[in-house]
């Protein structure tokens, strides 16, 4: 379609998107109040008082109550604990805040596709900033028990032949598997509070050869490669579709490190302070509720 067409004929592709919405001047009623949005400070979303405590951490209210639940089922780390909620089909893991500013995306703008939740004891333990002592073969089995399924799995033998987004790029290059949801709740002075595992990472991707800052802004899929495999990496939930763990982003194919990453210990919780990790099935606890 020449300019002339697209200026004198349809108008959607003519002038800017506000005066095609509000032709009539209308938009100065649907402007955007910029004061009114979400201040940094707000993104934590509070679950209720401290004094009921973390449920996956012994001692707590809450973690008295999951053991009288016949609903939950807790599995025990060497100091850590797994609560396995199958009617709210989650996970909840308790985990140690951990920082090793030697590594990439740790303390600095790096590239990697190393776990930042991942089990004590794996080779990539260094790397994690959410760490557990629950084994990952435990906590893969109950993500399973949940009945989230791996849809693609892709070996370390195809890994040089599938990484990169190229012409030629096709979907047996990603790894996928169901959708998961991945959230860190904490206690935050007299209150219990929790935000997305994204929220504490901030991303940098290169565009036209400047640094573009942005959102964190990850599809999490469940594959479960590494328990396939026995890869000893010990990592749970990893960025850059990597096969070294059981969750990873899939945004771009398998281990394509393109992007940088950083974590903002603005937003953390304090090193060495326990952390509850959730990772929940984007599908909710009714499994087909609409059609029951």
């Amino acid at each position: 379609m020449s300019e002339n067409e697209k200026k004198e004929g349809c108008s959607c592709c003519s002038g800017d998107s506000r005066s095609v919405l509000f032709p009539n001047g209308q938009e100065a009623a649907a402007s955007i109040d910029e004061a009114q949005g979400m201040k940094r400070g707000e993104f934590l979303r509070i679950l209720g008082a401290g004094v009921v405590g973390l449920s996956c951490i012994a001692g707590t209210q809450a973690f008295a109550a999951a053991e009288k639940s016949s609903k939950a089922k807790i599995v025990k780390g060497t100091s850590d604990r797994m609560i396995v909620d199958k009617e709210l089909r989650e996970l909840r893991i308790s985990a140690t805040i951990t920082k090793d500013a030697s590594q990439p995306s740790v303390a600095d703008w790096g590239r990697r596709f190393q776990a930042f939740f991942g089990a004590k004891g794996g080779k990539m333990e260094p790397y994690f900033v959410f760490t557990t002592d629950v084994s990952r073969v435990d906590i893969d089995k109950a993500i399973r028990g949940l009945g989230v399924r791996s849809r693609r799995q892709i070996p370390m033998s195809e890994v040089a032949q599938r990484t990169g987004l190229k012409a030629t790029t096709v979907r047996e290059d990603y790894l996928d598997g169901d959708p998961m949801i991945c959230t860190i709740r904490f206690q935050k002075g007299k209150e219990i509070v929790e935000a997305a595992i994204e929220d504490f990472i901030d991303e940098k991707i290169m565009v036209d050869g400047k640094e573009v800052f942005k959102p964190y802004t990850p599809h999490f899929i469940y594959h479960g490669t590494a328990e396939a495999i026995n890869f000893p990496s010990g990592c749970i939930l990893c960025p850059s579709d990597c096969n070294g763990g059981i969750i990873t982003d899939n945004v771009l194919p398998l281990k394509t490190t393109v992007n940088y990453y950083k974590v903002n210990w603005n937003r953390m919780p304090p090193v060495g302070s326990k952390v509850e990790v959730v990772l929940k099935s984007i599908y909710g606890p009714y499994m087909m509720s609409s059609t029951k």
